[in-house]
């Protein structure tokens, strides 16, 4: 269901985007699945946020666009994140290590997270992390992650990885089920303590910054969703990727739902205070 609200009382939410690097040419790219269920299930307009280049990391362009925004959504990538570069985005990494490496790394893309994160945290917007987003979220916060889901667990690697064998639609479907912590922040959305989500990451958290909270759980232990604790608006962010089917899946929409209240308050809450 879409929020049904006037155009001037919109929210508008920033969404990170990728670096994509081919023939030597640099673009920043973004899936239109991030920005479809935004705009039909949370009714909020978008902004892509740009990547960041190491040289550029400490211009205060980024903290002008975060203070006009009601919202952050951190999107999930294939690439793994690089801890280092996301918790000091102005630091460079060696002259013999590329910034970019399809499906490995991306490094504009982490000193982007690393600056939106910290002024979205600053600004007490709402934050929904995706995938990639919620590992982003538990390193910024001085949590670690597993480099492997298949070297800590055949179980847990087969459980969570990409099914590269079926049709890309299809490899969205349901993968396992979670269990949703019945205090938290996600269970009033989920309404349920268990359900069953898409699984498509080789990544995950290994120890939870303690300033997030479980939110919920897979079958191996392995941390699905989080909050940030004492946050004044929801904060959150799941391993699966809700925006995949959340035309038809119920605790997808009724996410994305909740975020977009979350926004427009947030909105209402800055036009009260006149923009600040």
């Amino acid at each position: 269901m879409t929020l049904q609200r006037p155009d001037k009382a919109r929210a508008v939410v920033g969404i990170t985007s990728n670096r994509l690097l081919v023939d030597g040419v640099h673009r920043d790219w973004l899936r239109r699945k991030y920005v479809k269920a935004l705009l039909h299930h949370a009714g909020v307009a978008c902004v892509i946020l740009p990547t960041i280049d190491a040289e550029d990391a400490s211009v205060e362009t980024a903290r002008a666009i975060m203070r006009t925004l009601d919202g952050l959504v951190l999107t999930g990538d294939e690439s793994n994140v690089d801890p280092a570069i996301l918790r000091a985005p102005a630091s460079c990494p060696g002259p013999d290590q590329q910034d970019i490496e399809i499906g490995i790394r991306d490094r504009p893309r982490d000193r982007l997270s690393g600056v939106a994160i910290r002024n979205a945290i600053a600004q007490g917007m709402p934050i929904l992390g995706i995938c990639r987003g919620l590992q982003e979220l538990n390193v910024y916060f001085g949590g670690t992650l597993r480099s492997s889901l298949s070297a800590w667990s055949l179980g847990s690697g087969q459980m969570h990885a990409e099914k590269t064998d079926r049709p890309r639609d299809r490899q969205y479907d349901v993968a396992h089920s979670i269990r949703v912590c019945p205090d938290g922040a996600l269970f009033p959305i989920a309404r349920t303590v268990e359900a069953q989500v898409n699984s498509l990451h080789n990544q995950g958290i290994e120890v939870l910054a303690s300033a997030l909270r479980r939110e919920a759980w897979a079958p191996d232990g392995l941390v699905e969703a989080v909050s940030v604790v004492g946050a004044p608006t929801l904060q959150i962010a799941v391993q699966w990727h809700p925006e995949w089917h959340a035309s038809t899946d119920l605790l997808s929409k009724r996410l994305f739902t909740a975020f977009g209240e979350a926004c427009v308050a947030y909105a209402e809450q800055r036009s009260t205070r006149g923009g600040q």
